[in-house]
Formats: structure tokens, sequence, C-alpha cells
């Protein structure tokens, strides 16, 4: 059977399958669509692929063969990375040459570190949790015991090819030219992120060998998790919906837009549209008010005279404006979730969008229902607040809810 030529984003090989998984999580988490390869040929649409040897335990010679089967797969690689163990177990060597042949790269950049796990690398020797590899666990494992600390020690067990040990720092200088096998310390994920900008600032792309920690790093470059961004919408003029929203000013990734009560009168959606959608598609939260502060309430009778409106009127034109403007936006650039201050504002929504009635799933910051509308196309969560309900820091709460707990 032909094999197809796919073109990936990334092709990892990894030599056992809780290892395969390791890699591609983080990718997967960050907006990537992953598969991990039980067979060949794997002809899934994917943008990284993660391939299982299974041959951490075999003999070197053996576990090479294994990896030539990959070839097809390897060459279709804008970023090849070979996952080894962050405790150096299995043919590090073998498969570094392996893959460094097969791929026509003349250079690989090793960096086993894992120090969220409390794997680091020193000076070129591996620690874990401040002990040297050959006094933990490892040093005795019964399938592949790792019998130095020394990182170019243990691949020249297998490799013949010139090791030469570098801090992260060092490593943008010493990309281009260089042939063999740079080994870079790492104590923190910063260090890990420092080698990828490294790489991703040279012409080419050498063979990336690390475990999850630089897998992790990668993904922080290729696919940063994605934000979830929310549209909040405060139509209440009470001073605790004011105090709300600027203490929510203050969020670094918050752009806020006043609506001109001028607008709401001409129906000009079209502005409002570009620059809601705009915030939106830049990873921002979004929040449209119409009260700029506390003393505009004391120019609704004037206003009401100047448009022939009474007041009941002139709320209901002002609230129609909001729940159109929302639908018409979120129909735009569909926001992560939906926040609502002011209940006249909420079923002005509601109606908009020609919901049915709403689901209640939970609470957020004592004051703050949310669930989900019924009866109509808008599906991703919606949170609720009567004006005058809540402290200084419910919007805010209602921002970090968003960020740390609500997801497609």
């Amino acid at each position: 059977m032909k094999r197809l030529n796919l073109k990936r984003d990334v092709v990892v090989v990894a030599d056992d399958f809780t290892g395969a998984n390791d890699a591609g999580v983080s990718l997967a988490l960050g907006g990537k669509k992953v598969g991990v390869a039980f067979h060949l040929p794997f002809t899934s649409d994917v943008d990284v692929l993660v391939l299982n040897s299974d041959s951490r335990a075999l003999r070197a010679a053996e576990s090479a063969e294994k990896l030539a089967l990959f070839a097809s797969d390897i060459a279709s690689a804008t970023w090849l990375v070979k996952k080894i163990d962050s405790t150096m177990r299995g043919n590090v060597g073998a498969e570094i040459d392996a893959l460094l042949t097969l791929s026509g790269k003349q250079l690989a950049v090793v960096a086993p570190a894992f120090p969220a796990a409390g794997r680091i690398t020193h000076n070129g020797l591996c620690l874990v949790k401040g002990k040297l590899l050959t006094q933990t666990e490892f040093a005795s494992d019964p399938k592949t015991p790792v019998l130095s600390d020394d990182i170019a020690e243990i691949i020249g067990t297998q490799s013949t090819r010139a090791c030469f040990s570098v801090c992260p720092g060092e490593l943008k200088g010493k990309l281009a030219g260089t042939t063999g096998l740079l080994i870079v310390d790492a104590q923190t994920d910063h260090d890990l992120d420092l080698i990828i900008d490294a790489v991703l600032s040279s012409d080419s792309r050498p063979l990336l060998v690390g475990s999850a920690g630089l897998c992790d790093a990668l993904s922080r470059r290729l696919a940063p998790p994605k934000k979830q961004r929310l549209l909040a919408v405060v139509g209440s003029m009470s001073e605790a919906a004011q105090l709300q929203l600027r203490k929510a000013q203050s969020h670094p990734d918050v752009t806020s837009i006043l609506i001109d009560i001028n607008d709401v009168f001409s129906n000009e959606f079209d502005s409002y549209i570009s620059r809601i959608t705009d915030v939106l598609r830049h990873g921002c939260h979004c929040i449209v008010y119409t009260c700029p502060n506390t003393g505009a309430r004391h120019q609704i009778e004037r206003l009401c005279q100047q448009q022939g409106l009474s007041r009941a009127e002139l709320g209901e034109k002002v609230c129609s404006f909001l729940g159109e403007l929302t639908r018409k936006a979120l129909e735009h650039e569909p926001a992560d979730a939906l926040y609502v201050s002011g209940g006249d504002v909420a079923m002005a929504v509601a109606s908009a969008f020609a919901a049915s009635g709403f689901q209640i799933t939970g609470q957020v910051a004592t004051c703050v229902p949310f669930g989900n509308f019924l009866g109509c196309s808008w599906r991703r969560p919606v949170m609720t607040k009567a004006g005058g309900f809540g402290n200084e820091t419910t919007l805010l709460d209602v921002l970090h809810f968003i960020e740390e707990r609500v997801s497609d």
C-alpha cells in the first residue's frame, strides 16, 4: 500500500506509549491536532504525529532498525523531535544516530531536563530531585539501568558523534556550522524556553532531543494555550456596577468600549461590531458599557426630553440596542463566554438570540449565576448579574473564572 506523504508541523519519535502521550499532550492543549500512531501507515490528517517505536528495552541495533520504518513520516516533519526519557533510559545514542541519518540533519540539540518533575541537567550531568542519576532508583532499573550521570558518556556508549556541552545562553552562537550533538543544561522551564527560542532564530531546524519538558517548551512557542475570552455587556448604571467596571479595567487583557448614547438612537452597529470582534480576535476580554461615570445617571431626564421618550422607553431602547449588538458581534466572532450585567439588558440579549429559556448550572462570585441559553444558536456559557449586586471585584472574579475554568 502506498504511504501518503502528509506534511506535519511536528513529528515526534518516542520509545514507549506513555512517553508518546507525554510528548503530545501540551501540543494538543495548545490547539494542535495530535495523533499517536499504533500502526503504519498512519494517514489521519493531524498537525502533530507521534510515533511510538516501543524500543526502549530493545538492543541498540534493533531500535535503530525500528526507526528506519518511520523514514517516510520523518521526511514530512517541519520539526523533528526525539522524545527520550528524562533519566536517559533506553537506546538514546543509537536512536539519535538513526534519526540524524534518516533525516539528513547534521546537528542534534539534546536537552533531557524536565524541571517540573525534578529532573534537571547541570554541567552535562543528570540530577533527579537534587541527586545524581546513579544515586537514584533509575541506576538499578530492571530493564534499562542507567550506569552514568554524564549525558555525553551515556550517549557515547552507542554513538561516535561529537558531543559539546553548552548552557542555554551559548546555544544560539553554536548552532551555525556545528555538527554532532549540542548537549544543553537546563534547570528551569525558562532555560528550556531559551533553548527553543535559540533554535527558532536559527536558519536550520536541528533534531530536537528531549523529554516532556522540551516538548512542552516547543508547544509554548508553536501552540500557546488558547486564551478564554469574555464579552461582558454592562448596561446597569448602578454604583456597584461602575465600581466593578473600573476594577475589571485594571486587568491587563481587558479592553473596554463605551457606547455613545447618540449611536443608540441612530442604530449605529457596524463600528462597534468591528471594534468588539477585533478585541476578541486578539485574545482579549471585551467589556461593553453605556455609563461613563456615576454622574451620567443625572442626565437621563434631559436625554428623555431631547428624544421625546419616557424613562421606560429610553431604557427599552438602550437595552434593545445592546441585545442586538451582542448578538451581531458574537455571530462575527464568538467569545468563549458572555456576561451581562443588568436584568433588563440580560433579557434583551436573550430575546435577541430568541432564547426560549435559561438552564442554570452554577454560580460565580456568590452573586453571578451561570448556565446556558436554551433553544437558540448561542450555546456557550452565559453569566448574569443584577446591577446593584456584588462587590468591586465581582467582574474581575468572573474574568478569572473564565480564564481558569471555562473551555469549549
